[in-house]
């Protein structure tokens, strides 16, 4: 249940009633004037999947100027009368309530900016010294996944306005945040660290991830639980890899910059696609004949989006698939050398398919030609027994 707040001009006062009582039985009203002109102000319960409807309604009534409708959504936890059973509010909140958030969070402002910024040199400070916990800080610190969202709606209901306005704030912190790190860096000695190699390396595992947490996003920004969005915010780790960036300009190293870059965008695009398709199961859709066409002309970002997650994803799968290779190949190698040589073995050093074995004593070089594993070239060190 949510409870609304309706304000429209003193001649329309029976019209909105008579609408508003079809939507609810608990309708108060009551007279003030604004600007030398009658107003009339009605409060009301209704119930959160019907705002929507209600509110259209009220729109399409014929004598209503522009500017002469107001409806403030408030939350109500929930409804308690005698002789009737106890209703809840609902966490879902309306299409316009949606709408409106995401027009809030599509423009930052100043504290917002700073934040951005603020978040990027604690990240890029948490990465010098290898301190996760301090990168994890400035993941909480950041606003910067909110306009992806609401671009990821603006899709949806067709509001051409508020893509551009998600777009240009996304894409403004994102080179905020990359300037912000490159400064925070430059005055420092930097060396690379298992850190700075985590939030800057691609792989399948961080696709997926950045998939889900997309969704998540979106679902924390139906239900009005803008708080949650900070925790989907470490998960999505939009500020290290860009962050990262900063540092591998520092170290004019072009294979950080790229991968950082390959990240972040990643995870940007997967926002937009997988909130696209969130808000589309949940039912959001333009609200009228125009925004539906203008939604129509728009969504080519969401295939765009797609073909930039598969051309990004293509090298990675790759990579990773070259990685599990190695990896499995490495695990053969060491399990051959353990079986074949026993006590014999001293040492094993291995890299991909290429192993050098150090063993004490001899051993049958046919065999062990014959039983190595196929594809693997091992070099074997042989020391003579002592005493």
């Amino acid at each position: 249940m949510k409870q609304l707040q309706v304000t429209v001009p003193g001649k329309l006062k029976e019209e909105v009633k008579e609408i508003l009582e079809d939507y609810s039985s608990d309708v108060s009203v009551s007279e003030a004037e604004k600007n030398d002109e009658k107003i009339v102000e009605f409060h009301v319960t209704a119930k959160s999947d019907q705002i929507d409807e209600l509110s259209e309604e009220l729109k399409d009534i014929g004598d209503l100027e522009s500017g002469g409708l107001t409806i403030n959504v408030m939350k109500q936890e929930s409804q308690i009368r005698k002789g009737q059973k106890t209703k809840g509010g609902s966490s879902i909140l309306s299409q316009a309530e949606i709408y409106s958030q995401a027009q809030e969070a599509a423009v930052f402002n100043r504290a917002e900016w700073s934040l951005v910024a603020l978040s990027s040199i604690i990240a890029t400070y948490g990465l010098i010294a290898d301190n996760i916990i301090v990168v994890i800080g400035a993941m909480m610190v950041a606003p910067i996944l909110s306009p992806f969202v609401s671009g990821a709606l603006s899709l949806n209901i067709g509001d051409k306005k508020l893509l551009k306005q998600s777009v240009k704030t996304g894409s403004t912190s994102f080179l905020l945040a990359v300037l912000a790190s490159a400064i925070a860096a430059a005055p420092l000695p930097v060396t690379g660290n298992p850190t700075l190699t985590l939030v800057s390396q691609p792989s399948i595992v961080s696709i997926l991830l950045s998939v889900f947490v997309g969704a998540a996003a979106t679902l924390t920004f139906v239900t009005g639980m803008r708080d949650e969005m900070a925790g989907v915010a470490v998960a999505i780790a939009l500020i290290p890899p860009i962050a990262s960036i900063g540092i591998g300009l520092k170290l004019a190293d072009i294979e950080i910059v790229l991968n950082s870059v390959a990240v972040a965008s990643m995870n940007a695009f997967s926002i937009v696609a997988s909130g696209f398709l969130c808000f589309h199961l949940i039912g959001i859709r333009p609200s009228t004949y125009y925004r539906k066409k203008q939604a129509e002309k728009i969504r080519y970002v969401i295939p765009l989006s797609l073909l930039a997650l598969s051309l990004l994803a293509i090298p990675i799968a790759h990579t990773s698939y070259q990685s599990y290779q190695d990896y499995s190949m490495e695990e053969e190698i060491r399990g051959f050398g353990e079986e074949f040589f026993g006590q014999k073995l001293l040492s094993a050093d291995i890299n991909g398919q290429y192993a050098h074995f150090y063993v004490i004593g001899n051993y049958s070089q046919s065999e062990f030609e014959d039983k190595k594993p196929e594809g693997s070239n091992i070099q074997v060190t042989a020391l003579k027994e002592t005493g």
